[in-house]
């Protein structure tokens, strides 16, 4: 029987494309999909969607493409607003994890936020035009490992990802469809860890082997560990 995951998803582009099918396979997934963008022809060449989905929102056409039964839809862009009415409409909903799916910052300072009032996992994936990265945070991790402390560019830049915080990777360069394929890789493997592994981790009594965080360059990966950021604590 595949674990139950309640998660709040932000972003239903590139990465998103290539990931939710394989967590869904994984996990018996619960929770919402949120992006306001809609689906235009160029992103087809990175992107798994279907012609179909031309001019529809993102979040409908991933969840009706892979038949991804439990997963609501929300058609908006995540800012602090969207934070405010998550927490007052759908109070009832308890996400195990936030997995950010966007490459810009101000939504994925909002979802480590969020993070911290749900008191729940956070996984951001990013991607540019080479490389890729997943790095996971729970709040009891502390904030020293948190994701905009770690990366400070999160809480002050306006675009571009946690790997290049000046974006201009992402204006000059079209995302590789291998490069969303290897952030997809990396963050479900990171949450198959921390979620679908629950006999080795235990967020309350945690060794320092645990992988928070994955980077690669496509020709070589490196993992961190919190043994590997414990001078930095």
């Amino acid at each position: 029987m595949k674990p139950k995951l309640n998660a709040l998803i932000v972003g239903a582009g590139g990465v998103a494309s290539y990931m939710l099918p394989a967590l869904n396979n994984s996990f018996d997934l619960h929770g919402f999909l949120v992006d306001g963008d809609k689906l235009e022809k160029h992103n087809l060449d990175r992107q798994i969607f279907s012609n179909r989905d031309i001019g529809n929102y993102k979040v409908a056409g991933l969840v009706k493409h892979h038949r991804i039964k439990n997963l609501k839809v929300i058609a908006t862009y995540v800012d602090s607003g969207f934070e405010l009415d998550f927490k007052q409409n759908l109070s009832d909903f308890k996400p195990d994890i936030i997995i950010t799916l966007v490459d810009n910052h101000p939504a994925r300072l909002v979802c480590c936020q969020m993070a911290e009032f749900f008191n729940c996992g956070i996984v951001i994936a990013a991607n540019e035009y080479s490389t890729s990265q997943a790095m996971y945070w729970h709040p009891r991790l502390g904030n020293n490992l948190l994701p905009s402390v770690r990366y400070p560019e999160i809480e002050t830049s306006q675009s571009g990802s946690p790997i290049n915080c000046t974006g201009d990777a992402l204006k000059s360069d079209p995302q590789l469809a291998i490069a969303n394929s290897m952030s997809a890789s990396l963050a479900n493997y990171l949450i198959w860890l921390w979620y679908g592994n629950k006999g080795s981790y235990d967020i309350n009594n945690l060794k320092g082997f645990e992988v928070i965080e994955y980077q690669t360059t496509i020709s070589k990966t490196h993992t961190i560990t919190l043994n590997d950021t414990e001078s930095k604590t």
